[in-house]
């Protein structure tokens, strides 16, 4: 029969296995059953929550508490940011990332925040002016690095391209998911400029530990940010 210490004895916390790789370790447990006596173990694992799934094809050990999917606590200035471009243009696809954020997982916490609205190809330059109109003060529109470095100013708002199929969530698609966090630090210019590189492995393994994150769908975002490689090396140094 299987033993459940023997099986959880060859699964690290915290790491994240396929389903093939859970079966795999079942019949190492019990080499006696049969490939399809393992998938049943599986289900029944899950249904009891001695391991969970955390996205498509990615399960871990259960470490006693469902993790939540993340939900950003915006500023008043980015929430109402947010509400008056979903007001004027309620049908474009944006998301709304600020630098503050980001102080959830720092060591060396962001004391200058810059907020950064991602809106669909096309429609940034509308959402610029709309926003300088509207009443708004220092609004960049897709500035390069030593622009934005010389006009930079607190809670300076940057308008730029949404990158296509970005990770959206699907109640509230102007709030930014977890998975395209992550790899928006990591691969914007501009923002990895506004906190310690270093930090990104510690930022990394907070927000796996405390939020439920999709490595593959971050992934797939990582391969239209040309970054996929580096990102998936961060994540298997810093997460198994």
């Amino acid at each position: 029969m299987f033993h459940n210490e023997d099986i959880e004895s060859g699964i690290t916390t915290n790491k994240v296995y396929s389903r093939q790789q859970m079966i795999s370790l079942l019949q190492e447990a019990s080499p006696e059953y049969s490939s399809n006596s393992c998938q049943w173990k599986l289900g029944e694992m899950l249904k009891s929550g001695e391991i969970v799934r955390t996205g498509y094809d990615q399960y871990m050990i259960s470490t006693g508490k469902a993790r939540p999917v993340y939900s950003p606590d915006y500023s008043e200035t980015a929430s109402a940011v947010m509400a008056r471009i979903a007001e004027k243009y309620p049908y474009i696809a944006f998301t709304v990332f600020e630098t503050v954020l980001m102080n959830e997982f720092l060591n060396h916490l962001v004391a200058q925040n810059t907020i950064f609205i991602q809106a669909e190809k096309d429609i940034a330059s509308y959402v610029f002016r709309y926003l300088q109109e509207d009443g708004y003060r220092n609004v960049m529109l897709k500035p390069a690095k030593k622009d934005f470095d010389l006009y930079w100013s607190k809670d300076t708002i940057v308008v730029t391209d949404l990158v296509s199929e970005a990770p959206m969530h699907a109640s509230d698609p102007h709030k930014i998911t977890m998975e395209k966090m992550l790899v928006d630090i990591y691969c914007d210019k501009l923002i990895k400029g506004t906190f310690s590189r270093a930090e990104y492995p510690f930022i990394v393994e907070q927000a796996f530990d405390k939020y439920r994150v999709d490595r593959t769908r971050m992934l797939r975002y990582a391969r239209r940010r040309n970054r996929e490689m580096e990102i998936a090396h961060v994540l298997d140094a810093d997460l198994n």
